[in-house]
């Protein structure tokens, strides 16, 4: 819980940082560099399984684009609670990704990104709780269209690493690794 703490600060002031450097020094959001604050809603899987309208997916971003190819983003990612009966979990964490976008018009453009996942999960099963956390890579592509001067719409998939490995939880838990796709849309405001 240290280390997901420790990084949560670490991450708080670089978003901070990036955001009130680039307040200032990306004045004009249709030209050049600027900043951008975000959200995005969706769904998500486990890597073998289907898309359940109960499986929600949120998250709150914050970025820069340095230039019209490279960016970096911040985000906070909830993956709410997820299982059944038997057991039940419950998966957030605070992200870091570079991104690389084509710009294909003035007003679209694809992207890609790679970055690491923080996360933090919460385990219920036959009784027992348990606490874990850890940092994986993740990775995704989207696509964005501007429809304002200050808002953009996303569409994106990312695939999120989870791994678990516990000695101590009861089976089948104590070895849990799991790809957790999303599809996501989302809205920026771009300053």
């Amino acid at each position: 819980m240290r280390t997901l703490y420790s990084h949560s600060l670490a991450l708080l002031a670089a978003v901070i940082g990036t955001t009130a450097l680039a307040s200032t020094a990306f004045a004009n959001p249709t030209v050049g560099p600027h900043a951008y604050v975000g959200a995005n809603y969706g769904g998500y899987k486990d890597r073998g399984g289907d898309f359940d309208e109960d499986d929600d997916f949120k998250e709150a971003i914050v970025g820069a684009q340095l230039n019209p190819f490279l960016g970096f983003e911040a985000s906070y990612i909830d993956f709410g609670s997820f299982g059944g009966d038997v057991g039940k979990g419950s998966v957030d964490g605070y992200g870091l990704a570079m991104v690389g976008r084509l710009p294909l018009t003035e007003q679209m453009g694809l992207y890609a990104k790679v970055g690491q996942l923080f996360w933090d999960t919460d385990i219920r099963t036959a009784g027992f709780k348990r606490s874990y956390d850890g940092n994986e890579p993740f990775f995704g592509v989207g696509a964005d269209l501007k429809v304002s001067e200050h808002i953009v719409v996303a569409l994106e998939y990312d695939r999120y690493k989870i791994d678990l490995d516990d000695s101590t939880f009861p089976a089948p838990a104590s070895n849990w690794e799991e790809d957790m796709d999303t599809v996501k849309l989302g809205a920026r405001f771009v300053f």
